[in-house]
């Protein structure tokens, strides 16, 4: 009977442990299926992180290239704007002048280029009365128009040339006489012009040449015409025209046309010969001599 009991109990002992390593197994198999379900969990995880990190690069790229287009193509507007805007203000600048070469087609328009010429020469010499006003030297009047050609301009070497004369007015304290011919009582064909200084005592502005002393004039007043511009008692032309030429190239200077347009004084002795050239590298040329307005009345003579 002991002995049955003993055997019942090993065999319920047999039952549990059998039913014990039963439950380790299921308890192992459901770690392995968690463990290899949180591995797959973690693969998927990283690469859905992956296919995120690649599309933001791949969209920051785009957006980045898109950005450059946008800026090249506004670029590109913004210089061809620019170089439409130029070409049109190069256009203007040389129709407002009307300067260039002269073709037959143009010679019909040579009315409104020369009126153009001669506002600029005036603009010139109104800027040369301004540079000059303090010293006693010749004042230059708005130029006229000289010649048999076209009011005032002809060809040579297929440019332009205009032919101006410009009257030239005596400073304060001084008079201009053009010296006439005694036998026919008209000026002489070589004209010459007398400067004589006149008393100016009663003026407050300046002292009088003729009745103050040399050394009073000398400390307080720039020099007379005489002493300078003069050889004795008439208007020397040569130095004149050099004076002339040096004050056209200040006064050139001031001008606004000088930024777009180069003026060249030519060599001359008694006239002042300019070039005129503009970025196209078009010229003209300009010839300004020096006259003398007759006493009592409008005439101007030229002065040689």
């Amino acid at each position: 009977m002991a002995r049955l009991w003993r055997e019942i109990e090993q065999r319920d002992q047999e039952l549990r442990d059998q039913e014990l390593r039963k439950q380790e197994k299921s308890v192992s198999a459901w770690a392995s299926l968690f463990l290899t379900a949180l591995q797959h969990w973690q693969f998927w995880a990283v690469a859905g992180g992956l296919v995120l990190l690649f599309g933001l690069c791949w969209w920051l790229r785009k957006r980045s290239h898109q950005t450059a287009s946008k800026q090249t193509a506004s670029s590109s507007e913004d210089n061809s704007r620019l170089d439409v805007d130029k070409k049109e203000e190069e256009e203007n600048l040389s129709i407002a002048l009307n300067v260039g070469r002269i073709s037959a087609q143009r010679l019909l328009d040579g009315p409104e280029s020369f009126t153009m010429v001669v506002e600029l020469v005036d603009e010139l010499l109104r800027t040369c009365r301004k540079l000059s006003r303090d010293a006693f030297v010749p004042r230059p009047k708005p130029a006229i128009a000289v010649g048999n050609d076209i009011d005032g301009m002809s060809l040579r070497e297929d440019h332009a040339v205009y032919h101006l004369l410009v009257p030239l007015k005596p400073p304060r304290g001084h008079s201009f006489h053009l010296e006439m011919d005694t036998v026919e009582a008209m000026p002489a064909r070589k004209s010459r012009l007398r400067v004589e200084l006149e008393c100016t005592c009663r003026r407050e502005d300046m002292l009088c040449f003729p009745h103050c002393c040399k050394e009073e004039l000398r400390q307080n007043q720039s020099a007379s015409l005489l002493d300078t511009l003069c050889t004795g008692h008439h208007l020397d032309m040569e130095k004149t025209t050099r004076w002339f030429q040096t004050l056209v190239k200040a006064a050139w200077v001031v001008l606004p046309q000088s930024t777009h347009r180069r003026l060249t004084v030519l060599p001359s002795r008694r006239s002042c010969k300019l070039r005129l050239t503009d970025r196209s590298s078009n010229t003209l040329l300009i010839e300004v001599m020096f006259g003398v307005q007759q006493d009592g009345s409008d005439t101007v003579l030229s002065i040689e």
